[in-house]
Order: structure tokens, then sequence, then C-alpha cells
């Protein structure tokens, strides 16, 4: 097994993975990236009109693997505060 670290990236700053986790495949890290960058999202999401997330995957020498990131934005149209005739 490969210890991988997933070190996050918001409006906020970032938060570097000083522990890691241990996966079997490159493939399982992948879907802990994305799981981890769901629940950042879901987290943030219900404060801000706007969320910009990236999850990066080291390997145990520091050496980046993976990246994902997810784009979130919110906002009323125009047409919501028109009112009905």
């Amino acid at each position: 097994m490969n210890r991988y670290f997933f070190d996050v990236y918001n409006s906020d700053g970032q938060v570097l993975d000083e522990d890691g986790q241990f996966f079997e495949s490159r493939d399982r890290a992948r879907a802990e990236a994305l799981r981890v960058l769901h629940d950042v999202a879901r987290d943030e999401m219900p404060d801000r009109d706007l969320v910009k997330i990236t999850v990066k995957v080291r390997s145990d020498n520091g050496a980046q693997m993976f990246e994902a990131s997810l784009i979130l934005t919110t906002g009323w149209s125009a047409s919501a505060f028109v009112a009905p005739k």
C-alpha cells in the first residue's frame, strides 16, 4: 500500500495534509480525492455564492500525482425579482 496526502485549497487558503492515508491503488486515492472535494463543497456552499475548491494528491516523496477542482456558483436570475402580472 502507498500513502497519499490530500491537500485542500479553497477561498480560505490551503490546508496541507500532514498525515496522509494508505490506499491500495491510485484509483482508490482518486476516489478519496473526489470524496474530499464533495464534502468540502457541501460544507462551504450554503454560505457562499462562489466556491472554488481544489484537492491535490501528493505521494510519500511529495510529488503531486493528481488534482481535482470544482467551481460552484449560485445566484438568482434577474427575472426572479419581476412581479407577476
